[in-house]
């Protein structure tokens, strides 16, 4: 219930930044809808504008007078009227108001990492350990229940810090009796967990391409966080955020241009409401690091020039220019309708294979 609250607000906030910048350049914003229709109830209005709760409790819309409008009808409409129609704007304005839901989003990601790094401060590596990267099925590891994520860092009486102490002393044991201590880490690479001991028999003859223990493993860092002084914690944390919301957002788009790891990674809303239950119980940071990142994926989603999407909406206005602004608008009533089928049926094969084939 959490995620979902925190998923609801993050596409609130979205459109409350095009809610905004509308109505800073005088556009009328005929309907602000918490949810997703259609209509359960009308809260109130307020500067013309219909404030309404609705029946699917996710996220919002914002409605806006002239959005969808039949260029044909564009002259027949009140001049009065017109003034405050989305369609008679001029195309730098429509094009701010499409881009500030995108605005808004990179700004709360931005946030939600400088908080952290203002509270907690400053990540510093102190160390290495041995991170499980992959559990092949029929396994060793798979049948010992070895989980993707959690740290080895015992072989029997011995600390390994390293992949390769892990994989010499599991060659070393081919055969025999192997006891693993394992424990789960935090974001920061932190234990997090309480350790368990797996006991384990790596094979003498694995498959081709399989090791002892059917585990793929790699060294990664731990990091510890230096608290900063009063006074540096908000410039330094602001920076720090603005790094980390960067990275994320190079990740994102590569990720994007890449179809075979799309299609490998995507995942729809039950992905995210699992991911974020996990991040809320592991504390504070971490579900407000899952909230940045979150943030900034809708922000660079919504980018991506797919009709229905901010970015098909800015290439609509962008293509104005080009062939002229009627014939775009009567395209773009099409094109839109199309675009959000296709998401519609998107949503739905995502949503088959997190729930069967994740």
């Amino acid at each position: 219930m959490t995620t979902i609250i925190l998923l609801s607000l993050l596409i609130l906030l979205h459109e409350f930044g095009h809610y905004i910048v509308a109505k800073i350049f005088g556009v009328k914003v005929e309907e602000f809808g918490i949810g997703i229709p259609p209509k359960a109830l009308k809260l109130f209005t307020w500067r013309e504008t219909e404030f309404t709760l609705n029946w699917l409790p996710l996220g919002g819309f914002v409605r806006l007078a002239g959005e969808d409008h039949d260029p044909s009808l564009w002259e027949k409409v009140n001049p009065f009227l017109r003034k405050k129609m989305f369609f008679a704007k001029p195309a730098w304005q429509r094009a701010l108001v499409i881009l500030a839901g995108v605005f808004v989003n990179f700004v709360v990601g931005i946030l939600a990492f400088s908080t952290i790094y203002s509270i907690k401060g400053v990540p510093k590596e102190v160390g290495e350990q041995v991170m499980i990267s992959e559990v092949l099925p029929n396994s060793p590891a798979a049948i010992a229940d070895l989980v993707t994520g959690e740290v080895v860092y015992k072989i029997d009486e011995t600390e390994i810090k390293n992949s390769s102490e892990f994989v010499d002393l599991i060659k070393e044991r081919k055969g025999m009796s192997v006891t693993l201590w394992v424990t789960s880490v935090d974001a920061n690479g932190e234990r997090s967990g309480e350790s368990r001991v797996v006991t384990v028999v790596p094979r003498e003859n694995p498959p081709v391409g399989e090791g002892a223990l059917g585990v793929a493993v790699s060294t990664v860092p731990i990091f510890k966080y230096e608290k900063l002084p009063w006074y540096q914690a908000p410039i330094v944390g602001t920076v720090e955020g603005f790094k980390e919301a960067m990275g994320w957002s190079r990740e994102f788009l590569r990720t994007f241009m890449q179809p075979t790891e799309l299609i490998k990674n995507v995942g729809g809303p039950v992905q995210v409401v699992k991911v974020g239950q996990q991040a809320v119980s592991m504390g504070w940071d971490v579900t407000l690091r899952f909230v940045g990142i979150i943030s900034l994926n809708l922000a660079i989603f919504n980018l991506l020039p797919i009709p229905a999407l901010d970015g098909g909406r800015l290439l609509m206005v962008g293509l104005e220019k080009v062939i002229g602004r009627k014939r775009v608008a009567k395209a773009e009533q099409y094109v839109n309708a199309v675009g959000m089928g296709l998401l519609i049926l998107l949503l739905i094969v995502i949503t088959i294979k997190d729930i069967f084939f994740s």
